[in-house]
Formats: C-alpha cells, sequence, structure tokens
C-alpha cells in the first residue's frame, strides 16, 4: 500500500444516497481490470453486493460516529449501511491494529466503468482463520474516520 492517496493513478468515489457514508478507492488498476465478486450469503444477495478491492491499493471511508454497522454471520466485519437511506457502501474488517475493507461497487460514482460481471462466491464454509487469511490477501487497507452527525434541516 502506498501511504499516500494522491500517490495512485485512479481515485474512485462513492457514497450512499444521501451522502452520509461516503467512500474512496485508490488504485493503480484501471476500472476495466477489476473482477467483482458477489457473495451468495443472505446479506450480499438481497443487497446485490458487486464487491471490489485491490490489496495495493487505499480505501478511505467516513461514516457518521452515530451509524452503527451491521454485523452478522462470524461477527468480525463491519457493514456500513446508511441508517439514514439504507444503501450499502462498504464492508470493513479490524485486526491486529490494521483495517481492510471491500468496497460495493454500485455505491461508486463511476460504478459504469467497472464492466466485468460479478463472480459469484461462497465463502460459507470458511472458519474464522481462512478468512482472515483471505481478507489479509485480497482486501483493500483502510482509513476510516467516523464524523460528528451533520444537523439536518
Amino acid at each position: 500500500m502506498k501511504q499516500e492517496p494522491e500517490a495512485y493513478a485512479h481515485h474512485y468515489a462513492g457514497r450512499c444516497h444521501c451522502g452520509d457514508v461516503r467512500v474512496v478507492l485508490h488504485s493503480d488498476k484501471a476500472p476495466d481490470t477489476f473482477t467483482p465478486r458477489a457473495d451468495q450469503c443472505g446479506f450480499c444477495v438481497r443487497h446485490r453486493v458487486a464487491a471490489v478491492s485491490d490489496p495495493a491499493g487505499l480505501v478511505e471511508l467516513s461514516a457518521p460516529r452515530d451509524l452503527e454497522p451491521y454485523r452478522f454471520g462470524l461477527g468480525i466485519t463491519d457493514f456500513f449501511v446508511c441508517g439514514r437511506c439504507g444503501v450499502f457502501v462498504a464492508a470493513v474488517w479490524h485486526k491486529d491494529g490494521g483495517t481492510w475493507a471491500v468496497v460495493n461497487m454500485p455505491a461508486l460514482d463511476d460504478r459504469d466503468g467497472f464492466s466485468a460481471e460479478a463472480v459469484p462466491m461462497d465463502f460459507d464454509g470458511e472458519d474464522v482463520a481462512a478468512r482472515e487469511a483471505r481478507r489479509r490477501r485480497s482486501w483493500t487497507p483502510t482509513r476510516l474516520t467516523l464524523t460528528a452527525p451533520e444537523a439536518r434541516a
């Protein structure tokens, strides 16, 4: 991972519908070189997830401090679903002082540039150790910022 966002060739910004949860995937990969993944768990199927990541990239994710990420299954992943508009933006995993994420490609502004079809995946047979090893290899290092909620009119 490069340390600073401006060091990357591409910057894929996105957000939930209302803009409370924002994300930028910084990568040297062109959008048509990503292979989105469609996990077949109930959450991902219901949200029509097409997850993208770049282990050599950087994700910057910001969400309101009062947003409570959703957890299920093994209970080791925070799913950032906007509490206001309901859009799933990213999944985040914390371990040993590090943070990694996958981004839900439909939440990106330039989603049409990601031309590959999402590949169905099934991770149900993984235990915690296998899941964490896979994430260290394939998820994107992440900087998470929790912001003060904005005043609503």
